[in-house]
């Protein structure tokens, strides 16, 4: 007969429920707590030290949480950015092929005489660089270039091109960003 003592159930489970618990805050990260509805400018942190270069302001779009009762709306419109002629600006979307986010510039585009594009770029953490399915932020530059009011239209490929491999009717379909040059 074995001599060995096992050890009881509750014993063997703490080291198991230790290694778990440091997975789950390792990979949680810090995060960012998106109070508020819509899009905020970022300050300071770790991710902005390391975003592309020539940005200026950036608005990071903040979608709906995601709630059962109540589905996010397909197509929402956002708080008004106010912006100096000359001055230059980025809308911040996060991108996500597991979420079905493919994020474009709707044509044609915003007024060129109040706001111009001027480029797009990503950006992705190497944490997101490791795990598939991730997901990266895209930003889309713009310079306001005359007073005035235009509309910035983002739209989801994903929600809207019925042809897109990706496409589904209850993803976010459009997010507009109404901009004001004074």
């Amino acid at each position: 007969m074995n001599s060995t003592k096992r050890p009881s159930g509750r014993t063997a489970l703490l080291p198991l429920g230790a290694a778990l618990l440091t997975l789950t805050l390792t990979a949680c990260g810090g995060g960012e707590t998106g109070q508020g509805k819509g899009r905020h400018e970022t300050g300071g942190g770790d991710h902005d030290r390391r975003r592309p270069a020539g940005l200026g302001t950036v608005h990071e779009d903040r979608m709906p949480p995601y709630d059962p009762a109540r589905p996010n709306p397909r197509d929402r419109t956002e708080g008004t950015l106010t912006v100096r002629p000359g001055e230059r600006f980025t809308i911040a979307m996060r991108e996500s092929a597991s979420a079905r986010l493919h994020w474009e510039l709707s044509a044609p585009g915003p007024d060129r005489g109040i706001t111009r594009p001027t480029g797009t770029s990503s950006y992705q953490t190497a944490q997101e660089r490791e795990l598939i399915g991730s997901s990266h932020t895209l930003y889309f530059t713009f310079e306001a270039a005359g007073t005035g009011t235009t509309r910035i239209v983002l739209t989801n490929r994903c929600g809207s091109d019925r042809k897109a491999g990706c496409y589904s009717p209850d993803l976010a379909r459009s997010v507009t960003y109404p901009v004001t040059v004074r």
